[in-house]
């Protein structure tokens, strides 16, 4: 009964903040604008990377040049992302200079000969500083068809040396079998081969990025409620002390806070997303709006735990902002999860925002419960270990 008092009177002061207003009513309309306008064309496309141009520069003009280019033409694999153009070297560097291409493949003059004989003569691979992703990604590429170049040498020297030094044949058959070894190395039909993992987590980047943002707003208004009622907290402590409310008390004062206002935001969330957006119930509504109470429950409890820490109004604020940067960063909000690897993996396991984000696509939008079922789970377990810290903390702080 006290926490739900002590919670009408945190209202109340929100309530009295124009500031609070401004959250609650225009920032949805402001993430829904950005969702719909910002990131039209990341919406409309299934990869966070665009397909790109680069220019192929022949200075060689050999048969077998030919057919490596031949071969990076017709790639099924490449043509879904990267457009060849066979131009001369001052169309390539015109085209670079005017930022239409990510970067130029040039190939140089006696490249053919160079394996050969085993000279050392490498492509050139020119990259566009202006589009560092995409020129870093072509790089990679070119270094993995280097190794089939490489591998192509290898065979070609060891043809040279095997046959001029048991003199078994003339000039005219060296030349023929490097010829057809190396025709044969290049004639492969596939250079590279592709293997599909979903950006997206099964869904559209519409679904993905709403979610995201949805996530990012409610913890957004939480930390404004948290610095609402913070304030009007340090002038009440003491009478709340003087007149027996527990830690229990004020915890549960905090959760029922926050959680009245993330309510009302995620009404006018999902009214604006189904009102502005073509954004579609595909999963299951009872499985949706269970997992929109545990987000709800969760952000509460976090809050109540950064109110808890015994420091300086200031510095609650800046450590919840600088939580809030590294959840969105590092908890699947910005960049899906297949993007995580290495120990950026385990990092994004271990925040609240994936399990929360992970909850909600695969309940509202593509219904997964081999997925579904451990995020809901794991945000309960998480919503109750918050709450214990934050009434730890104010035990301690007493």
């Amino acid at each position: 009964m006290k926490s739900t008092v002590l919670a009408r009177m945190q209202l109340k002061e929100i309530v009295r903040q124009p500031l609070a207003w401004g959250v609650l009513f225009l920032l949805p309309l402001g993430l829904v604008a950005f969702l719909v306008y910002g990131l039209e064309n990341l919406i409309k496309s299934e990869t966070l990377l665009p397909p790109f141009d680069v220019a192929i520069v022949d200075e060689d003009n050999t048969i077998e040049t030919k057919l490596l280019i031949q071969q990076f033409q017709e790639d099924e694999e490449l043509e879904e992302l990267i457009t060849f153009r066979h131009v001369t070297s001052d169309e390539a560097e015109g085209l670079l200079a005017n930022n239409e291409i990510a970067s130029i493949l040039k190939i140089p003059n006696g490249f053919t000969d160079g394996i050969r004989y085993g000279e050392n003569k490498p492509v050139v691979v020119i990259g566009n500083e202006q589009r560092p992703i995409q020129s870093a990604l072509f790089h990679e590429m070119m270094k993995s068809a280097a190794d089939l170049v490489s591998a192509a040498q290898s065979g070609v020297n060891t043809i040279y040396e095997f046959l001029n030094r048991y003199d078994s044949a003339g000039s005219g058959e060296i030349t023929a079998s490097i010829e057809e070894f190396t025709l044969f190395a290049f004639g492969r039909e596939k250079m590279f081969e592709k293997e599909e993992v979903e950006s997206f987590s099964g869904v559209t980047p519409l679904n993905y990025y709403s979610t995201s943002g949805f996530i990012l707003l409610l913890c957004l208004t939480g930390l404004l409620t948290m610095g609402v009622t913070m304030s009007s907290n340090a002038r009440i402590d003491e009478r709340l002390r003087t007149f027996g409310v527990s830690s229990s008390t004020q915890v549960s004062s905090h959760f029922f806070t926050h959680f009245a206002v993330l309510f009302l935001q995620s009404v006018i969330l999902i009214g604006s997303f189904i009102y502005f957006t073509d954004l579609k119930i595909t999963g299951e509504l009872g499985w949706g709006l269970l997992s929109i109470v545990l987000t709800l429950a969760v952000i509460s409890a976090w809050y109540s735990l950064l109110s808890s820490i015994p420091v300086q109004e200031g510095i609650r604020t800046f450590i919840g902002l600088l939580f809030l940067i590294v959840f969105a960063a590092c908890g699947s909000l910005i960049f899906p999860e297949a993007y995580y690897t290495g120990i950026l993996h385990w990092v994004n396991l271990g925040t609240w925002t994936h399990w929360v984000h992970t909850g909600l696509l695969h309940s509202i939008f593509d219904l997964k419960k081999e997925l579904l079922y451990p995020s809901l789970m794991t945000m309960a377990a998480m919503t109750g270990f918050f709450l214990f810290t934050a009434y730890v903390l104010r035990q301690v702080k007493r």
